[in-house]
């Protein structure tokens, strides 16, 4: 497909040293262009570069500091891991994709690694991988994505010095104990695996913050993951979870918590423990008992954010309007919500700056809405059923809205009230092909802070002549529509439009 984007950008800033040490904001591409200034070549990256072999000439980059191979399969690595080994500054080194079978032992002399990716190379045998690995006393991340292990060997436990480990993607049943031998992990990735459960060692990972367990096949947690006292992220969704271990509650620092599309049936009594907790993502559990959620909503005084996205509701969970800190809302695709009772509730949350309502099949806007004093933002796209004659009157009342979404509404006119919307700065109107175009510039000539402006797939065939009317948007999508721009019409509109950001795509399908 032949994509054309036309935008207009500032002027793009030159490569310059950002003050930072030896680094530098340059990467260099080809390494004979490099050679032109050797000491000051930071980061090199030839990835899919089609190499049979690494010029000799590489190791002219003393303080070479990153290095990207990946997708370079045809390169002898015996050869190049010679060369690499004179390259004393080396701290990152990317080898994805490289159907690697053995890293050379040369790696073991490369003492200044700090970062390696292997993602893409399945074939690699991972206990001498891991033996050389071992070896390297800086190595504190650790990226073998995509792999199709199936079992980690035990002698992941003696590279005592990863602090992060990225192990996604993979076919792990299970994890073998000797990953509680990582004490100085503070980030381990087990997401889109099939764990059927956690080994108890994990209890002794007492440095870890961040844990994504997400997309595998766990029905329950152990009892120790409560002995991680410094967790502060913990992403548990796309898993066959009924409840939460008590234990749980022993977190202290955690901030994070993702349990959306599980089985979740009921919470832990003393859930509310997770006093520091500030987001909590429910998408996808529609059997949940919402009565154990927010017990003591006096508990969760940093809660910032929650996830009720298609769960079925037809009332928001119990004390959710006494969570008076809460600021982000999210309850799309829940349309047997009683939408009167849901905004009475909300109304209550004078914190709440974000909330979508969208894909609900919502009927009326009750006028509580307006209510909501420090709302910024407001998603009801794909709500076509709503009575837009009685809704638009409410909007125009919430004059503290910075961006209002109303995509796919089916639109055939945005009334003259919106211009009372004096803060906003953002109006998405996509697939609202229906909309009378020159009635809407005209409109929104009068909002002075309108700053975004999205017509995205909306069918337009020709740009009305009035889009002068919106000199003062800063960015206009036009793409996905059924117009085809020449460059002499593109140049008229945009001189019409001297400060827009005009970002046009034809629609190919």
């Amino acid at each position: 497909m032949k994509l054309t984007l036309l935008l207009l950008l500032s002027p793009l800033f030159s490569f310059a040293q950002q003050g930072n040490g030896d680094y530098t904001a340059r990467i260099f591409y080809d390494v004979e262009e490099a050679l032109q200034t050797p000491k000051e070549v930071f980061k090199l990256h030839l990835d899919h570069s089609q190499l049979a072999k690494i010029s000799p000439n590489i190791v002219k980059f003393q303080n070479l500091r990153d290095l990207q191979l990946g997708g370079n399969p045809d390169l002898d690595w015996d050869k190049t891991f010679e060369l690499l080994a004179q390259l004393p500054n080396l701290e990152k080194l990317s080898l994805s994709e490289n159907d690697l079978e053995v890293l050379p032992a040369t790696i073991r002399q490369m003492s200044a690694l700090e970062e390696l990716v292997l993602v893409g190379n399945p074939q690699l045998n991972w206990w001498v991988t891991f033996s050389h690995l071992a070896a390297l006393p800086n190595l504190s991340k650790l990226d073998i994505g995509n792999n199709k292990i199936k079992d980690l060997p035990p002698n992941i436990g003696q590279m005592m010095a990863l602090r992060e480990l990225l192990v996604w993607g993979n076919r792990l049943i299970n994890l073998p104990p000797d990953i509680g031998e990582l004490q100085d992990l503070v980030e381990l990735d087990l997401s889109n695996n099939r764990l059927r459960r956690l080994t108890s060692t994990v209890k002794h990972l007492k440095k870890l913050r961040k844990l994504y367990l997400w997309n595998n096949r766990l029905t329950e947690l152990p009892t120790e993951i409560g002995k991680l006292k410094s967790l502060q992220i913990l992403h548990l969704g796309g898993n066959n979870l009924t409840t939460l271990p008590t234990s749980i509650q022993q977190l202290k620092q955690l901030n994070n918590l993702g349990l959306a599309y599980n089985n979740l049936l009921h919470f832990p009594d003393k859930f509310y423990k997770l006093s520091n907790l500030k987001n909590l993502d429910l998408e996808g559990n529609p059997k949940m008992n919402w009565l154990t959620v927010f017990t003591k909503p006096n508990k969760f005084n940093n809660l910032r954010v929650v996830n009720l996205i298609n769960n079925n509701l037809i009332d928001l969970p119990p004390n959710i309007d006494a969570l008076q800190q809460l600021q982000v809302l999210d309850i799309k695709q829940n349309p047997m919500m009683n939408w009167k009772s849901v905004f009475v509730q909300l109304s209550q949350l004078s914190s709440l700056k974000q909330l979508d309502v969208s894909n609900n099949n919502i009927q009326q806007f009750p006028s509580e809405i307006q209510l909501l004093d420090a709302l910024t933002f407001l998603n009801i796209a794909n709500n076509p059923t709503l009575d837009w004659g009685s809704t638009f009157p409410v909007l125009a009342k919430m004059n503290r809205l910075e961006s209002l979404i109303l995509s796919g509404n089916k639109l055939q006119k945005i009334p003259s009230s919106i211009v009372e919307l004096k803060q906003l700065r953002e109006l998405e109107l996509a697939n609202n092909p229906n909309l009378n175009w020159e009635l809407l510039f005209e409109t929104l000539e009068g909002m002075n802070q309108l700053q975004i402006l999205s017509l995205v797939d909306n069918d337009i065939s020709t740009v009305p002549a009035n889009v002068d009317k919106l000199i003062k948007i800063k960015e206009l999508h036009l793409w996905m529509n059924n117009f085809n721009l020449n460059s002499v019409q593109h140049r008229s509109m945009q001189n019409n439009l001297p400060n827009t950001s005009i970002i046009y795509m034809p629609r190919y399908f």
